[in-house]
């Protein structure tokens, strides 16, 4: 299935004026839609498969995965992490996924709560001390549109 995936040709990327967002469109396909239901087990309710081991192996997919819901936090030459939004899932499912990263591609990872619209959420955390193997990991994979999100 992965390489149906990768073979998926998107439309071009497109830009929404006054807003600084790009998007594009893709083609509905079953097998996608299969991994839709691994990740929604019951309707409205999002969990990180139990097997993600399995299912996050390839850098292009942490790249993905970083380019639509990280961050990165460099403020000084001591200061640089990158943080990945988890919002939606339970704490047992982002350190299910930090040691899914960090056994899959030696990337160190810990689970830190982040407040936002008063309430308390989970997010993934690269410390500084793991940040060069996260930008060698995923810089082949990243858009030129978010080079800014590896670049320091």
């Amino acid at each position: 299935m992965r390489e149906q995936i990768l073979e998926l040709k998107p439309t071009p990327l497109k830009v929404k004026p006054k807003y600084s967002q790009h998007y594009f469109y893709t083609q509905f396909r079953k097998d996608i839609g299969e991994l839709r239901k691994i990740f929604y087990p019951k309707e409205g309710m999002k969990r990180v498969p139990k097997n993600i081991t399995e299912l996050l192996t390839e850098p292009i997919s942490l790249a993905i995965w970083y380019q639509d819901d990280g961050t990165l936090d460099r403020r000084s030459k001591y200061h640089w992490n990158v943080r990945i939004a988890t919002y939606c899932f339970p704490y047992e499912d982002c350190v299910l996924l930090t040691e899914t990263v960090r056994r899959n591609f030696g990337i160190e990872m810990s689970v830190c709560k982040c407040q936002m619209r008063s309430k308390m959420y989970y997010q993934l955390y690269v410390p500084s001390k793991s940040m060069e193997r996260f930008i060698q990991t995923v810089t082949p994979f990243i858009h030129p549109n978010f080079a800014y999100k590896i670049l320091s």
